[in-house]
């Protein structure tokens, strides 16, 4: 098997090596700088979180472990569907919309625009609104701009309120979560996939689990915000 995870440089990096290493002795603390290690039969790879997605979908990797707000965003930004597992709670933060009160934005400053396009088709009463992406550190962008607005991914919430920026709604919880191409897919002697809870998409982009366009989700109603799963955070809406 082989098996992505995030390198040192993520955010994700310090409960993801936590919970590889006590099932991973191929680590070699050694060469810190090794971003390849093997175990008999098993391979480890660190990488980019944002790039895991993609390395499992291509079938370069048999499982990932990375966030659950970077594995929605890829399900969404390419229309295919990957098996999301959860693991316990290590990091929890969520993605929220955010701007300043009282402001009507009509640009959204985003690291996540396929979330955002499937929340706004979402609302009950969608504005049209510019969605640009941006790559992390975008609250002061967004306080700069008198018509902006954010979809960010807050932990604290120390640097929103530096900025003079207000949670609006928080889209959905995110943490580290396991990611394969197909539900039956097995982890071998490293994770046992099948004993951990599948995680679904949050509600509104169940668009795409129903193969619908997303566009004609415009009239429905946003439906609650978190959800808890069993043996896991509260992971999407």
């Amino acid at each position: 098997m082989i098996l992505a995870v995030p390198a040192s440089s993520s955010r994700l990096f310090g409960p993801v090596a936590e919970f590889v290493g006590r099932r991973f002795a191929g680590r070699d603390e050694a060469h810190p700088r090794s971003l390849w290690h093997r175990l008999g039969a098993d391979s480890l790879v660190q990488c980019r979180g944002f790039d895991i997605p993609d390395l499992v979908a291509s079938g370069t990797v048999d499982v990932g472990i990375t966030g659950y707000d970077v594995c929605v965003e890829w399900c969404l930004a390419n229309d295919q569907p990957l098996a999301l597992r959860a693991l316990p709670p290590a990091r929890t933060s969520f993605v929220t919309y955010c701007t300043v009160a009282g402001r009507i934005p009509r640009t959204i400053y985003t690291e996540y625009p396929a979330i955002t396009r499937a929340w706004l088709a979402a609302c009950a009463n969608p504005r049209p609104m510019r969605i640009v992406r941006l790559h992390g550190a975008t609250e002061g962008v967004i306080r700069a701009d008198d018509n902006g607005a954010g979809v960010l991914l807050v932990t604290s919430g120390q640097t929103l309120a530096a900025n003079g920026l207000d949670v609006e709604v928080p889209l959905l919880a995110t943490d580290v979560c396991v990611v394969t191409r197909n539900p039956s897919c097995r982890g071998g002697t490293l994770i046992n996939l099948l004993a951990l809870p599948v995680l679904p998409l949050p509600s509104f982009c169940e668009a795409m689990a129903t193969s619908e366009p997303i566009q004609r989700q415009t009239r429905r109603r946003t439906k609650s915000v978190t959800r808890e799963s069993s043996g896991g955070p509260s992971r999407g809406a």
